[in-house]
């Protein structure tokens, strides 16, 4: 174990650029987690810490608990660091004086053999909140696949790992660049994809079986989905509703899609 000092530290600037450039994540292939939960989380999801940063007060915690010992026994390399050295790698105003550096793993050829019963498809959302929502919803109610367009929050941003409390690393996730072709490509599989849209034919959601292999798209939080997106699937679909409001914000949507897609 080594003790880092200076804010100016290679490996103290490499990490601080994992928080706040999703650049610099891809180029690494790298993210910092912050926090005992979040580390765990990943640790037990089968993810090696490369790097722990820690200060000597979160130190001297975790010899004392069995998943801190168990968090540095896994831990590669471990660095303690100063209060202002967490300061820096935090992107919150109280810091939680512990940081571990992971790979990001390429899921492809591993989501490319899971069943797709039952999956979420995200389209250019925007708020982490909302990403962790959906994704901790899915997680609960036994979604088989999430499905994310490129331009939705970066899900290695601190904002989105908090949101998501952990579930992004035990829930299968594919991040596209074509979502377009990847939504047909679910059709060619036999499965059924519903956009959640206001249109003249949309189905009421509550008349949808989801007895067979099915998929629901959430859309943007502002303008929806685009009628390019709405064409690819199979019929558009809505949430029927009592009151007056317009529509549901975009998390909402999404748990009561998922509710109703999952509860048979």
């Amino acid at each position: 174990m080594q003790t880092i000092t200076s804010k100016d530290n290679p490996k103290i600037k490499e990490a601080a650029k994992l928080v706040q450039s999703k650049k610099a994540r891809r180029e690494k292939g790298l993210f910092l987690t912050e926090g005992l939960r979040l580390c765990m989380d990943a640790v037990k999801s089968g993810r090696i810490p490369l790097k722990t940063f820690l200060t000597q007060t979160v130190y001297s915690q975790l010899e004392q608990r069995e998943d801190g010992k168990e968090l540095l026994f896994q831990s590669r390399e471990i660095y303690l660091i100063t209060d202002e050295i967490a300061d820096k790698l935090s992107d919150t105003q109280t810091p939680q004086g512990l940081f571990c550096t992971f790979e990001i793993l390429d899921n492809r050829e591993r989501l490319a053999t899971i069943k797709r019963n039952r999956v979420v498809v995200l389209s250019s959302l925007q708020d982490p909140g909302n990403i962790g929502t959906i994704i901790r919803t899915a997680e609960a109610f036994g979604v088989d696949l999430i499905v994310m367009s490129a331009d939705c929050p970066d899900l290695y941003a601190p904002k989105t790992l908090r949101a998501t409390m952990g579930g992004v690393f035990r829930m299968p996730i594919l991040v596209t660049d074509d979502l377009k072709n990847e939504i047909l490509s679910m059709r060619k599989e036999g499965i059924s994809v519903y956009a959640a849209a206001l249109k003249q034919n949309s189905v009421p959601i509550t008349q949808i079986g989801f007895d067979a292999p099915s998929a629901v798209v959430i859309g943007n939080e502002g303008n929806g989905l685009t009628d390019e997106m709405i064409e690819a699937c199979t019929a558009p679909m809505i949430i029927p509703m009592a009151g007056k409001a317009e529509s549901l914000n975009a998390a909402v949507a999404a748990t009561v899609a998922i509710w109703e897609m999952c509860r048979k």
